[in-house]
C-alpha cells in the first residue's frame, strides 16, 4: 500500500486572489459579507470563543469575524491575500494584527494563537494552510472551519448559478475547493494532519438581499463571480444575476436564499507531536466501511449521512452499509420506534437491553454505542458490568431486563413460561413484554446485518465512549485502528 501523492504549493500562487476578491473590495464589505453573519456567530458559538483568547482568523477578507470575535473579547490577528481587502479589515479593527500575506506560510511562530478560525477560506484545494494553523496553535488549541455542504440540494441553490458562467476549468476548480464538505472528507484531512476531537457540524447560512439588483451588485464582488465575468463580461453577468434573482422575489419579504455549511471543529492535542501521515493510518483511510462495495451516493443514502453528521458528526460505518438499501433502514427504523413506544421504557431501560443483547450476541459494534448510553444514564462502570455479564449497579427491573434481553439473543427456545413471569413480577404487562421482546428482536436483526457484512466499529466511536467500557468490550469485530 502507499500513501497518497502529496500536494505541490506555488509559492507565489496566493497573489493573485486579489485580482478576484479584492476589486470590488468595499461592495463585497458593505453587500455580500453581512449575509454571513449567521455562520461568524454560530462558529465562535461553538468554539466558546471568550475574553483574552488568542485568536487568527485565516482568509479573513474585510475583517467582519474578526470585529464581532472582538466584542466577545478576544485579541484578534488576521491574514488575507487581498491587500484592498485587509484594508477595509483594518478600518474595522484598527487594534488587530492585520497582516497581507499567504495563508500557506503564517508570518506567526509556533504556539502563538488559542484558536484560529477560517470561514470558506481554507478548501480542499489548500491543504497547506491546514498544516500552518495547526503549527500557529497552542498545545489544547481549538480550530473551526467552514465549507460549503450539499449546494445542489440546498434551497437556495439558485443564489450560486451565475458562478457556471465562467471556463469549464474554473467551474471544476470550483468544485474541487468544496470537496472538503463531502461526508469524511474534512473530518480526514484534518485527522491525518494530526488534530483530534474532529467533529461535524452543520451552521446556519442565509443570503439575503433587498432585491435583484442588490444581489447582483453582491455577487459580483466574490471571486467566483470574477471568473466568471472574465468569461462573459461584466454586463452579461449583471444581467444574467438579476433575471435569475427576478423569479425568487417575494412580495414584501427580501430575497432568500438558505444554503446549507458544514463547520468542522477539532483540537490540537495537548502535549503530543504531531503523528503526520505513517503507514497505520494510510491503512484507517483506505479501508472499506463492510466487506460490500459501496454503492454510488444517491439522495435517499445522503440524507442518511446527513443525520449521521447532525447527530454524532460522522458518517457511521454501519450507515454505510445500510446505504445498500436506505429504504430497508428507514423500515426497521420505523419498527423500532413503534415498538419502543409501545414498551414505555426509559433511556436507561432501552440502553440495558441492547448492551446487554449485543453482548450476549458478540456485536461489539452496538455494545460499544449502546454501552457509551448506558455510561450516560448510570456510570461507566455499570454498563461495563452488564457487557461482562454482571448486572452489578442495576435495579431490579433493569436486571430483568438484561436476563430477558440475553435470552432471547442466545437461545431464545430456552425460554419458558417461568422466564415471562420474572418480567411480570418485574411491573411489566404482556403487552409491553411482547414490545420488548420485538424491540430486543429488531435490534438483533440490524447487528445481525452489520457483523456479517463486516461493519467494524468506528474509530470515532471507540474514542469517545469511556476506558471502563472500551475494556470490557473484547469480543466481535475490531475497529479499523486496532486492526491496522
Amino acid at each position: 500500500m502507499t500513501d497518497r501523492p502529496k500536494a505541490v504549493r506555488d509559492p507565489e500562487q496566493w497573489r493573485v486572489v486579489d485580482e478576484g476578491w479584492g476589486r470590488q473590495a468595499v461592495e463585497f464589505a458593505a453587500l455580500a459579507e453581512p449575509t454571513n453573519c449567521r455562520e461568524y456567530v454560530a462558529m465562535h458559538h461553538r468554539l466558546d470563543l471568550g475574553a483574552g483568547d488568542r485568536l487568527l482568523d485565516m482568509a479573513c477578507g474585510s475583517g467582519l469575524a474578526i470585529e464581532l470575535a472582538t466584542l466577545r473579547g478576544a485579541l484578534c490577528a488576521g491574514i488575507d491575500a487581498s491587500p484592498r481587502l485587509i484594508a477595509v479589515a483594518q478600518d474595522r479593527n484598527p487594534e488587530a494584527d492585520l497582516r497581507v500575506g499567504d495563508m500557506n506560510a503564517l508570518p506567526w511562530q509556533d504556539a502563538t494563537f488559542d484558536l484560529v478560525t477560517s470561514f470558506r477560506g481554507i478548501w480542499g484545494t489548500t491543504p497547506f494552510a491546514l498544516e500552518e494553523a495547526y503549527r500557529v496553535l497552542t498545545p489544547g488549541g481549538r480550530i473551526g472551519l467552514t465549507v460549503w455542504g450539499h449546494i445542489k440540494a440546498s434551497p437556495g441553490a439558485w443564489v450560486m448559478e451565475p458562478f457556471v458562467l465562467a471556463t469549464e476549468p474554473k467551474v471544476q476548480n470550483q468544485a474541487a475547493m468544496v470537496a472538503l464538505g463531502r461526508p469524511g472528507a474534512g473530518e480526514g484531512l484534518l485527522a491525518d494532519i494530526g488534530f483530534s476531537n474532529v467533529q461535524r457540524v452543520d451552521l446556519p447560512f442565509v443570503f439575503e438581499f433587498a432585491d435583484p439588483e442588490a444581489y447582483a451588485r453582491a455577487i459580483a464582488s466574490t471571486g467566483p463571480a470574477f471568473e466568471a465575468i472574465q468569461t462573459v463580461g461584466e454586463e452579461a453577468f449583471h444581467d444574467a444575476a438579476v433575471e435569475l434573482a427576478s423569479r425568487h422575489v417575494r412580495d414584501g419579504l427580501p430575497l432568500r436564499a438558505q444554503v446549507a455549511l458544514v463547520g468542522y471543529l477539532a483540537t490540537k492535542p495537548d502535549g503530543t507531536r504531531r503523528r503526520g501521515r505513517d503507514r497505520v493510518s494510510a491503512v484507517i483511510d483506505d479501508a472499506p466501511a463492510s466487506f460490500l462495495v459501496e454503492p454510488p451516493s444517491d439522495a435517499a443514502a445522503q440524507r442518511l449521512f446527513d443525520r449521521d453528521l447532525g447527530g454524532v458528526g460522522y458518517v457511521m460505518n454501519v450507515t454505510r452499509l445500510w446505504a445498500q438499501l436506505p429504504t430497508a433502514l428507514d423500515g426497521l427504523s420505523g419498527l423500532l420506534g413503534e415498538v419502543t413506544a409501545a414498551a414505555s421504557l426509559t433511556d436507561a431501560q432501552r440502553a440495558v437491553l441492547v448492551t446487554a443483547a449485543a453482548s450476549a450476541l458478540g456485536d461489539s459494534y452496538c455494545s460499544l454505542a449502546w454501552g457509551e448510553r448506558l455510561a450516560d444514564a448510570t456510570s461507566p462502570e455499570t454498563a461495563a458490568a452488564v457487557i461482562r455479564d454482571s448486572d452489578q449497579g442495576l435495579d431490579q427491573r433493569e436486571r430483568s431486563l438484561a436476563r430477558w434481553a440475553r435470552m432471547v439473543a442466545r437461545d431464545p427456545n430456552a425460554v419458558s413460561s417461568r422466564d415471562v413471569q420474572d418480567l411480570r413480577d418485574a411491573g411489566f404487562d404482556d403487552a409491553q413484554i411482547f414490545a420488548i421482546t420485538a424491540f430486543v428482536a429488531l435490534r438483533l436483526a440490524l447487528a445481525t446485518v452489520n457483523d456479517s457484512l463486516g461493519a467494524s466499529p468506528d474509530i470515532e466511536l471507540r474514542a469517545s465512549v469511556p476506558d471502563e467500557v472500551r475494556q470490557a468490550v473484547t469480543f466481535g469485530r475490531r475497529a479499523r485502528d486496532e486492526e491496522a
